[in-house]
């Protein structure tokens, strides 16, 4: 399992990490990304729903008090850094984690499964997409626990076949 960042996700699944046309002087090369991608069972890409928003955590909600100008799901990526169709033909399981929703690619599209506790599924997630995104018919809260500051007591254990 691999977990990584995102840029921009596009239509098929499709991320980018390594290069932002609109600010070129705070991107890099991909590394090894591509290499840490192109073999694991799973991965969990995290980032921002959209760039430059205003958000908050009030009373266990997410608020969004300003929208980002930048929206980071995108119609098509500006470089593929990790391919959703490989992905999807190879059977990896893709998740992508923002604050605001988790997505999963699936052969049919990026699919929102989860929405975060304070989120308007048209107004703050769908909407704020480029292109049109699926929605689990069992659409799923996040896990409310990730929007208090109490600990949530996390116990790391050892991966099935793998000797702790």
């Amino acid at each position: 399992m691999s977990m990584l960042s995102f840029l921009q996700i596009d239509r098929f699944g499709s991320v980018n990490v390594s290069k932002l046309g609109v600010r070129p002087h705070v991107t890099a090369g991909a590394g090894g990304f591509v290499d840490i991608t192109a073999r694991a069972k799973k991965i969990v890409f995290s980032g921002y729903f959209t760039a430059g928003a205003g958000l908050a955590i009030l009373d266990g909600a997410l608020v969004i008090k300003k929208e980002g100008r930048v929206r980071k799901l995108v119609e098509e990526v500006e470089q593929v850094s990790f391919s959703g169709p490989r992905a999807v033909a190879q059977g990896q399981e893709i998740l992508y984690v923002t604050e605001r929703c988790v997505l999963r690619l699936e052969r049919e599209g990026v699919t929102v499964v989860e929405l975060a506790p304070g989120a308007d599924l048209k107004r703050d997630v769908l909407a704020q997409a480029e292109f049109p995104l699926r929605v689990a018919p069992d659409l799923k809260a996040m896990d409310k626990r990730l929007f208090h500051p109490a600990l949530i007591n996390l116990t790391l254990r050892a991966a099935a076949g793998i000797a702790a």
